[in-house]
């Protein structure tokens, strides 16, 4: 099981550019910032629809999500899942194209919270 204080070096080494937004504070001890951090550089890349980019965001958060333990799981929950849920989508091929490119372990959280985001919340 990953553990919150080895988050960090597991999204460094999928994505040497957060690097330095991580180092903005000690992320070892800050989770949900961490997590708050590839959130955004996750949304930036779907913005700016790169999709190489965007899909490997979403895979480190699905391995996070199937390795970690139940804080950082807890923290995918709460942060990424919502967060790329409420992403703003141009039209149906816009939908398709973000609902393909959502790993595995986090395609029922994903579709649960797009469909239901206030059931979630409440969970």
């Amino acid at each position: 099981m990953l553990n919150t204080y080895e988050v960090p070096a597991l999204i460094e080494d999928a994505l040497p550019e957060l690097h330095k937004p991580l180092r903005q504070f000690p992320a070892i001890f800050h989770l949900y910032e961490t997590m708050e951090c590839l959130r955004d550089h996750t949304l930036r890349q779907w913005r700016d629809q790169n999709f190489p980019a965007l899909e490997k965001c979403l895979r480190v958060a699905g391995r996070l999500y199937e390795r970690g333990n139940q804080r950082v799981r807890d923290a995918v929950e709460r942060i990424i899942v919502p967060g790329i849920s409420h992403a703003e989508v141009s039209g149906q091929a816009g939908r398709i194209r973000l609902f393909s490119l959502v790993p595995a372990p986090l395609y029922n959280l994903f579709i649960r919270e797009h469909l239901n985001p206030e059931d979630h919340a409440r969970s």
